[in-house]
């Protein structure tokens, strides 16, 4: 989730030094199949075909490795770039013929792709406007995955300066504003879903508590009840996959 693709562009050394590798030595790896099904799920609900991927940000790499695992992803070639030496050091172990990765600036080349993924990284990046407004261009289609951390139950429970703090999270978004700067910044909205953090419950022990329960047995009423936007808006529980061109 923490990561980034233009050292220029980050207010601190938090991911190219020690600090974010030893705060989370799994560099979130254990979400990376569960997003890989949400991306592939937005991409195949759209007709769209991904010859060659590149991930701005792309962590240890889990993303990219499950994705080539999808059946309308078997024929692509991915790569992936991230500033953070530990994250690529791990990334490189997964490398094979159409699978790359490379520590360094992606801003920086003068590479274009069918589809460029950028998975939970604008909000860490100081200017991240000038950021995304830089990648235009450089490919077809767009796919992003943005953290709704702004909602109704986290202000009031004030989880903004928590995620600043626990996760390097500089910007906060919900819907409409998410949506807002992509198109701000020169994108085409195609389609955007939720991802909901309750489908990664089983991958977090440490999340089971009586709140997150409770929220849980809450979001699911109001759902029902309401829809899922007013469920989000309230309640919170959700990012958001888009799919931009």
């Amino acid at each position: 989730m923490a990561n980034a693709g233009g050292a220029e562009l980050m207010s601190s050394d938090l991911y190219t030094g020690k600090g974010y590798a030893e705060a989370h030595p799994g560099w979130h790896d254990e979400d990376a199949a569960g997003k890989a099904e949400k991306i592939a799920k937005i991409v195949r609900a759209n007709n769209i075909t991904c010859r060659t991927i590149v991930d701005v940000g792309c962590g240890v790499g889990g993303v990219l490795t499950a994705l080539l695992q999808q059946d309308i992803f078997r024929d692509s070639t991915a790569v992936g770039y991230d500033i953070a030496p530990y994250a690529v050091s791990v990334a490189k172990q997964r490398a094979r013929d159409n699978l790359s990765f490379h520590c360094g600036d992606f801003l920086q080349t003068n590479e274009s792709y069918d589809c460029l993924l950028c998975i939970d990284v604008f909000e860490h990046i100081d200017d991240y406007m000038g950021f995304l407004r830089k990648l235009r261009g450089r490919s077809k289609y767009y796919v992003f995955h943005i953290p709704l951390d702004l909602n109704v139950l986290s202000v009031l429970r004030d989880q903004p300066l928590q995620k600043r703090k626990e996760v390097g999270h500089l910007h906060y978004f919900d819907r409409a504003t998410a949506l807002a700067t992509l198109r701000d910044t020169g994108f085409e909205i195609i389609d955007s879903q939720y991802t909901r953090l309750e489908d990664f419950l089983h991958l977090h022990p440490e999340w089971r508590t009586t709140k997150t329960l409770l929220a849980n047995a809450g979001r699911r009423i109001v759902r029902t009840v309401a829809g899922e936007d007013l469920s989000v808006r309230l309640l919170g529980g959700a990012s958001l996959m888009v799919l931009a061109s």
